[in-house]
């Protein structure tokens, strides 16, 4: 409710002696303009705040700082139109109000060249600003003609994203990975965004802007990151209970440390160091009583007959769902599609009900070992949770 008091004033105001009834004339109260006064500097300080983690202000590529600079140019000229205008229109106003005692001020029909200026001058103005603002999105449309191009393909799923790196290495090296997408500095990345299930939207506010990601339709976009750093991301358009909770991240890196991730990926566990008996526990927890490898890949990139059987079998009414590769888990650091930093502790609050983490999650609808139990927690022992979290942590 607005803290002050809007409407006609109390005590009317009485009409000439000729027996008109009485008006009501509308008062103005200073006081009014109070919570604007605090109101509007402290939007503008939230929403404007370059530092923000998912702050257009703040852009970190080229893409982004185009968008920018196109916004600002847009807004300022709208802003020193309006103040022109309403200016000119408040000036009139106080200059030529009637006064007591004015008599009914001569009748004019207008000014021809006035009108002219007033029509003409605004038609340019729009006609520079579209015209730059079209040229400005086409530009920004294709990625940079360059061989050292990444090439990406995002697929939006409910509640959680899937990046597909087609050519991680430049020699071929495929990589499926989720909810982190790794880039190399300085390097343009070409996004191939698609769904398989219901509308979604891909938005890094600092890298670029939104673009729709449809299902049956292939969209694109590009970016590229030229400070090395996290970036924030989420989707933009409304997909079902967990939309607020799809979020992502894009970590741009050297290339040395790119590389080395690249070159590390989709070695089965034990490669690099033994295996502990515990995780061995829980690798066969994994792969059978848990059932995780119904939904989950954990040896290298999705094979797309099984992404896609996954699917069928979802859609067919089954226990199934295409979930998160689980290769490189060790190597992020979140998880629940970047609700949680990826920790023990973290992990063993994930594993022991899912839905308490992010309502809506595939995984405790479907899993298992989540249906014994009414309130949607984990039938696995505290024995086997901590296997598994053993097991999950030795993903590289």
């Amino acid at each position: 409710m607005w803290p002050f008091p809007l409407g006609p004033a109390k005590s009317p105001v009485r009409g000439p002696s000729s027996g008109q009834p009485p008006s009501h004339r509308w008062r103005f109260h200073p006081q009014q303009l109070i919570p604007l006064g605090v109101l509007v500097p402290l939007l503008l300080l939230v929403g404007c705040d370059a530092d923000a983690l998912q702050s257009t202000f703040g852009p970190a590529g080229p893409v982004a700082e185009k968008q920018l600079l196109l916004f600002n140019v847009l807004l300022w000229a709208m802003v020193v139109t309006f103040v022109l205008v309403e200016g000119v229109l408040l000036y009139s106003v106080i200059r030529f109000r009637r006064r007591p005692g004015d008599a009914l001020p001569a009748q004019v029909h207008g000014h021809t060249g006035l009108e002219i200026a007033w029509t003409i001058i605004p038609t340019i103005l729009i006609l520079i600003l579209g015209i730059w603002s079209v040229i400005t999105l086409f530009e920004l449309e294709p990625p940079p003609a360059s061989a050292n191009t990444l090439e990406v393909t995002v697929t939006g799923h409910q509640w959680w994203w899937e990046f597909e790196y087609l050519d991680a290495d430049g020699a071929g090296k495929l990589i499926n990975t989720a909810n982190e997408l790794r880039v190399p500095v300085g390097r343009p990345v070409n996004l191939l965004l698609n769904s398989d299930d219901v509308i979604h939207s891909f938005w890094v506010p600092r890298l670029a802007g939104k673009v729709d990601v449809v299902p049956t339709r292939n969209n694109r976009m590009w970016f590229q990151g030229d400070e090395i750093g996290t970036f924030y991301g989420q989707c933009a358009e409304f997909c079902g209970i967990a939309h607020a909770l799809m979020k992502f991240r894009v970590q741009v890196l050297s290339e040395a440390d790119y590389m080395a991730w690249v070159d590390s990926y989709g070695q089965p566990p034990g490669t690099s160091e033994p295996m502990s008996p515990l995780a061995q526990q829980g690798q066969e927890i994994f792969q059978g009583t848990g059932g995780c490898l119904v939904c989950h890949t954990v040896n290298g990139t999705d094979d797309s007959a099984a992404t896609a059987g996954r699917m069928l079998g979802f859609l067919g009414g089954g226990p199934i769902f295409p979930g998160p590769n689980l290769s490189d888990l060790a190597t992020r650091t979140t998880i629940a599609a970047g609700l949680l930093d990826l920790n023990r502790e973290n992990l063993r609050t994930w594993l022991n009900n899912p839905n308490d983490v992010k309502p809506g999650t595939r995984m405790a609808e479907l899993a298992l070992v989540y249906q014994k139990h009414s309130d949607g927690s984990t039938s696995l022992s505290p024995q086997e949770v901590s296997a598994l979290i053993e097991y999950l942590l030795s993903l590289k």
